[in-house]
């Protein structure tokens, strides 16, 4: 699989998780805020800007990022942009109002008023349009709502058409709150007003992952809120929409189902909340109108609170906010600040380009004019150490062989020398002049300090320290179950073993106070792939996975291995990923 290959899979929703060692990246645009043309400062200003911007963007991908920021990527090619993200006011009165929609279509063949096709035009791969627009060529897309896609300064003379029955039609001053409720749903379950499966979502998020009814979508704002959650491997994104816990206009408030998400998910999963309104702008502290207040605010921060919290992207406020703004998020510990980001409006041509990796969030603000990117601020910030996995030091173009089918893993342990730490690992083939087809371990090691770096491979008698025996692994699992290293002991050496006919990582620690050196293992039965029948072509990555570079901010520079596991990297690959203290 080519790196581009690996890139895209970071992003998708085809039910099984992104690759959590693979960098992503994504595009980050608030307020589009398409507008009816008769209110535009010009005839449709917000549209061609919007388009002017898409085709800076869509040049990003053969661009490097800037040197001059002081990025942890600086100088490097920006490569494929994995998703975008919306922070709400795709349009300005509610998607505007369409009598041809209203009378002569029965959602979701629906266009949408003007502001809405406009919008769609803008963004929508695949929407027929005549608006002469380039269209924003980066998938998948992950729409959210604001206030202006739910609220309007006026009323049309009927409501949304719900379709149930003959005259079953919403409030007039609902209408717009149906209308983009109905976009979301579109977008993203693929189901109707009536939940049934009239078409295919365009940019499709598992029904576990939004708040909808259990196995489709739901059209009915007032029962489900459509806050939803994407996997992008290091970092999980949930998508709040106007806010977290808004109850506005009898719209559910999804806490609920954010606060299970949240405890599925777990405290060290590293987590980005993006939504319009501003955690630094309340009413009472003088942000815009209509805005939320500090004790929504407050609420939902003490929800989020416990939780890896690594960034807010958000919108609403059209200007460019600092970079960063800084906010106070008490825990149990010291107060911790956590990043807010607001590029500022999109139909001012702004935008935020954000690329994540298990140990570092890189964030830079760009703005465009006649066609062209120039970048204003940016930075690198730490992704806190609550992270579980230290970094792959490469992709995966050609790091690997097999296929397993005539492997045999290797069960002799490979050790730390004395005084030197482990600061990185893989799985290799043995080298001569032990049989070059046996699956094993190296370590990289060091002093503490991360100096005197050497490289140890597997030692001693290699006669039948090997499983399966003649024959390689014709049927052969992998254990997923981590193993780790109790408080008080140290990781000096890793190995695996035969687990039935799975192959399982194993530990060797010692115990700091008394020098005793003790083999760990899991036992449990709980998690491994293929699943039933085995397999006969699995591949074994051979990427170093290595503790964090020293010299990251917020990131302690003598990090220890704390534990390991193997997991699925891709479709059949097995891979490493070491947690540490």
């Amino acid at each position: 699989m080519s790196s581009t290959e690996a890139a895209s899979h970071n992003g998708t929703d085809s039910g099984t998780a992104a690759d959590p060692a693979a960098p992503t990246t994504f595009l980050f645009l608030a307020d589009p805020q398409q507008w009816r043309s008769d209110n535009d400062p010009s005839p449709n200003y917000r549209k061609q800007s919007c388009s002017d911007l898409n085709v800076a963007l869509n040049a990003l991908d053969s661009s490097s990022y800037p040197t001059n920021f002081g990025l942890s990527c600086g100088g490097k090619p920006i490569g494929s942009v994995n998703v975008v993200f919306f922070g709400g006011d795709l349009c300005q009165t509610g998607g505007d109002y369409s009598a041809e929609d209203q009378f002569l279509h029965v959602p979701p063949t629906f266009h949408g008023g003007s502001e809405l096709v406009k919008a769609r035009a803008l963004y929508q791969a695949g929407f027929s349009n005549d608006q002469g627009v380039t269209l924003l060529k980066y998938n998948p897309k992950y729409f959210g709502l604001g206030n202006h896609d739910v609220q309007s300064d006026y009323t049309p003379a009927v409501g949304w058409y719900k379709g149930r029955w003959a005259g079953d039609f919403s409030l007039p001053h609902n209408y717009w709150r149906y209308q983009m409720w109905n976009f979301i749903t579109q977008m993203h379950t693929g189901y109707d007003q009536l939940l049934l499966p009239a078409s295919k979502a365009v940019y499709p998020i598992g029904w576990q992952n939004i708040d909808s009814d259990a196995g489709k979508g739901t059209f009915e704002y007032e029962d489900h809120s459509l806050n939803y959650v994407v996997d992008l491997g290091p970092v999980d994104v949930f998508q709040l929409h106007v806010y977290g816990g808004d109850s506005d206009n009898d719209r559910e408030s999804g806490i609920d189902w954010l606060k299970g998400k949240l405890a599925e998910r777990g405290q060290t999963r590293p987590i980005i909340i993006v939504q319009h309104y501003l955690f630094s702008e309340t009413i009472e502290n003088g942000g815009i109108t209509p805005c939320w207040t500090n004790a929504q605010r407050d609420a939902l921060v003490t929800i989020l609170a416990p939780y890896n919290i690594i960034a807010f992207l958000v919108g609403h406020n059209h200007g460019v906010g600092p970079f960063p703004n800084s906010i106070p998020v008490p825990t149990q510990n010291p107060t911790r600040f956590v990043p807010e980001f607001r590029p500022g409006c999109a139909f001012n041509q702004n935008f935020a380009l954000v690329r994540v990796t298990p140990s570092t969030l890189d964030v830079l603000y760009g703005t465009a004019a006649s066609q062209k990117i120039s970048w204003t601020y940016g930075g690198t910030f730490a992704v806190p150490f609550a992270n579980e996995i230290w970094e792959e030091d490469s992709n995966w173009n050609g790091n690997y062989f097999g296929t397993l089918k005539s492997i045999y893993v290797d069960t002799r342990r490979v050790m730390a020398p004395t005084g030197k730490v482990i600061v990185g690992c893989t799985l290799a083939r043995t080298v001569s002049p032990d049989p070059t087809n046996r699956l094993t371990w190296v370590l990289k090691v060091a002093n503490l300090d991360g100096s005197g770096e050497q490289t140890v491979n597997v030692s001693g008698d290699g006669n039948k320290t090997y499983f399966p025996g003649e024959g390689g692994m014709s049927k052969i699992y992998v254990d997923l179950s981590p193993v780790t290293c109790p408080t008080g002991s140290v990781v000096v050496g890793v190995f695996s073993w035969q687990k039935n006919n799975r192959i399982a990582p194993g530990l060797v620690v010692r115990n700091i106070s008394s020098g005793q050196q003790t083999e760990m293992t899991n036992t449990e039965w709980k998690d491994y792939f293929p699943g039933e029948g085995g397999s006969t072509h699995l591949y074994a990555d051979t990427n170093v996975v290595r503790r964090p570079g020293p010299g990251i901010p917020g990131v302690p520079s003598m990090l220890q291995m704390g534990g390991v596991a193997l997991y699925q990297k891709g479709g059949n690959r097995v891979a490493v990923k070491v947690l540490y203290t």
